[in-house]
């Protein structure tokens, strides 16, 4: 799947760089998801400009690229956050070896997870089929790519609710956030029943938009 499914599940994203209306940041803290993002007296930016991410840096440091679908929404849409509850860990320009330490600091707690039992068989990156983190909720649910021999393309996503329920759906990133969003995928059991609502609402480092309800 592809950034432009997960634009045709949430307009609102691709509306961003029109939006004169600027709000605040959100107002409570996402488990793990990279800083949340400061929007006040922020106008919004134009999508169409990527931030200029150096991603061989992070490949090199991680021992493999991430998926093409992550690297095209980190370039369009830095810090998102969905319905004020699930945000997407990203690196920022200059920050990249922040984003590696903290992908790393939590692989060595999830190792010392799997150590324990606590996992349910998951297994730790850079293990084979290993499980890297992609974002976060403020509840404490957490998000995973399960890497594949074949490369970025095959990862699809593992979802360690708070109540460390985990549950695997066969999406990519992007495929799973429209999903979501569709009504398409199953949330695990920790997901408010009233989320991402019909009409969920948007926030990238750069401002935040509610689209109306249809």
């Amino acid at each position: 799947m592809s950034l432009e499914m997960l634009e045709r599940a949430l307009p609102a994203l691709t509306e961003l760089g029109t939006v004169a209306a600027v709000t605040h940041a959100p107002d409570r803290t996402l488990h793990d998801p990279g800083p949340v993002p400061c929007t006040k007296g922020v106008s919004p930016r134009d999508p169409s400009v990527a931030y200029d991410i150096d991603w061989d840096l992070i490949s090199r440091s991680l021992g493999t690229r991430l998926p093409q679908d992550y690297m095209d929404l980190v370039h369009r849409y830095q810090g998102l956050v969905i319905d004020n509850w699930l945000g997407v860990r990203m690196p920022r320009p200059a920050m990249e070896p922040w984003y590696v330490d903290g992908m790393r600091e939590h692989l060595l707690e999830l190792e010392d997870a799997w150590m324990t039992g606590d996992t349910e068989g998951h297994v730790p990156y850079p293990r084979p089929r290993g499980l890297l983190p992609w974002g976060g909720s403020i509840d404490g649910d957490t998000f995973y790519w399960r890497t594949h021999p074949e490369g970025p393309e095959a990862w699809t996503v593992v979802v360690c609710g708070a109540c460390n329920d985990w549950k695997e759906v066969d999406r990519d990133l992007t495929g799973y956030l429209a999903g979501l969003v569709l009504g398409e995928v199953e949330p695990c059991s920790g997901v408010p029943a009233d989320f991402p609502g019909a009409a969920p609402s948007i926030s990238v480092d750069s401002g935040r938009v509610r689209p109306p309800v249809q």
